[in-house]
Order: C-alpha cells, then structure tokens, then sequence
C-alpha cells in the first residue's frame, strides 16, 4: 500500500503582539516555533538553528543565519536562482520578496557564491 501525499506548511505573519511561525504538518497539527526547518536536511538544519538562533537578532542577522543554513543543507550549489527569501518585517507586517538582486547580495555577504547572474 502507498503513503498518502501529505503536505508541510511553514506559515509566518506579524500580529499587534509580533511575530509568529507555525509549522503545520500534513495531520494538520500546528505548532508554533521561533525557528522552524522542514522539508529534506530538516534536522541539520533544526540543530543549526536552535544552535545559532536567538530573540535579539535583527531581521538581517536571521536572512544571514538562513542562507547560512540553507547553504549546508542544499544538494545544489545556492544561488539566486534556486533559492527565494521573503521577509514579513515587524515594523511594517508588510510581506516583502527578495528580488535576485538583493538574494545575491546576501549570498555575497553570507560569502556562499557568486552571483547566479555572473556564473556562465
């Protein structure tokens, strides 16, 4: 007999008291977490985070840690083109999508690659 399809969520958003993460997982149980990795690596990628994380980092040290992680756990080398990073900044609860442009800065910054755009 096969598995049934199943699908994990990671669903975050910003309220009057914050921020929020839930994970939910295909029961359709939700839990919610201040750092959160599913999908393929998930476990290394869950120590790394509860290793690394902490409540006082600013929005741009967690995309850091993030690109960090994603970059130990992905089969691919990372680049602008296999990855997309969006934020929800608390300031403004506003969903924002990181274009190529800034995701290869990041990466440059996190020193992962070089830019998708520059590689032949």
């Amino acid at each position: 007999m096969s598995r049934p399809f199943g699908v994990a969520l990671l669903l975050g958003g910003v309220d009057k008291t914050g921020a929020h993460l839930f994970h939910c997982d295909p029961s359709g149980t939700f839990i919610e977490y201040k750092a959160k990795a599913i999908g393929a690596g998930s476990e290394g990628a869950q120590t790394t985070l509860e290793e690394e994380w902490n409540s006082s980092m600013t929005l741009v040290e967690a995309e850091r840690l993030a690109i960090s992680v994603l970059k130990q756990v992905m089969e691919e080398k990372i680049t602008s083109v296999n990855v997309e990073v969006s934020i929800v900044p608390t300031t403004t609860a506003q969903y924002i999508l990181r274009t190529e442009t800034e995701i290869d800065a990041l990466l440059q910054d996190v020193g992962t690659n070089t830019p998708a755009h520059a590689q032949a």
